[in-house]
């Protein structure tokens, strides 16, 4: 089922639609937290690219890499530097892992092919030791043109959603593409994972570098041109909403996003950015909240 926004009749039946399916919670107003973690050298490189949590634990995506901390301390329990086996490296040339995100004793991996973006593919990751399961499944190549830069999670509608990647400011991304979560956690290994459906946003998102469900809502990080931002997509109808600008640099780079369901105290968006004007790679975590 594809949801689109569109004129006439069409528009009338989306907007009939969109009252009958759950709507999300936005959170109006963010602040962010006093503290943060900053890292150089190898940890930063470890951790540069995509971040998901389970509450206890901060799983992180290097371009090459995964890494387990402590959400309390951020202490490394669990490393596997070069987490793209050959299995996948070999047939496929996958050298690139995005925004990440965990389920289930899994952490799901977007994984990409260089610049020819051929081959987009999730590839699932034991939560323990961070080691491969030996299962992935490949991704619509026609609907992920420019690679699989992020993958969320919807556990509470069974859903999986990644986007086209275009860091065009006038074009953007402008689709969500889910999946079933029971389908990518059943198919053998090498399967193409089946589109559940697409939905159009509402306008379109420059370099979108990472996302995560919070609430009913999906949280995606932005690395536009003069637009370093946090926006809230509400995917069952599309809608998009600002939720705030981040606190970072003008050069800095905006990277990928987790969210942490603290239940009816709310939660929190911890976000990744790569500072700019640096000799080395600089890597900090920002907080973000709900304020009041």
């Amino acid at each position: 089922m594809k949801l689109r926004y569109a004129g006439g009749a069409a528009a009338a039946v989306a907007a009939a639609m969109a009252l009958l399916l759950p709507q999300a919670a936005y959170a109006t107003t963010w602040t962010r937290l006093p503290d943060y973690s900053t890292w150089t050298g190898i940890t930063a490189l470890e951790r540069g690219q995509g971040i998901a949590t389970d509450g206890t634990y901060f799983y992180y995506s290097g371009t090459y890499s995964l890494d387990k901390a402590t959400v309390s301390g951020n202490q490394e329990t669990a490393s596997n530097a070069l987490a793209i086996p050959a299995a996948l490296s070999g047939p496929y040339g996958s050298d690139h892992i995005g925004d990440i995100d965990v389920y289930g004793g899994y952490v799901i991996a977007p994984l990409e092919d260089g610049s020819d973006y051929q081959h987009p593919l999730l590839a699932l990751y034991n939560t323990g030791d961070l080691s491969w399961t030996g299962r992935y499944v490949q991704l619509p190549l026609a609907l992920l043109p420019g690679g699989v830069p992020w993958v969320a999670v919807d556990a509470a509608a069974g859903l999986v959603y990644t986007a086209a990647w275009n860091q065009d400011a006038a074009l953007g991304t402008d689709e969500l593409v889910a999946y079933r979560l029971a389908d990518l956690l059943s198919l053998p290994a090498g399967a193409a994972l089946p589109v559940a459906r697409t939905v159009r946003l509402s306008r379109p998102l420059s370099r979108i570098q990472g996302a995560a469900m919070l609430n009913g809502v999906l949280y995606a990080s932005v690395d536009g041109d003069g637009d370093k931002a946090v926006y809230g997509i509400d995917p069952s109808t599309g809608a998009v909403t600002r939720a705030f600008s981040q606190d970072v640099q003008p050069d800095d780079e905006v990277e990928g996003i987790a969210a942490l369901d603290l239940g009816p105290s709310g939660g929190q968006l911890h976000v990744l950015n790569v500072g700019s004007g640096w000799k080395s790679i600089f890597l900090y975590l920002q907080h973000y909240q709900p304020a009041g």
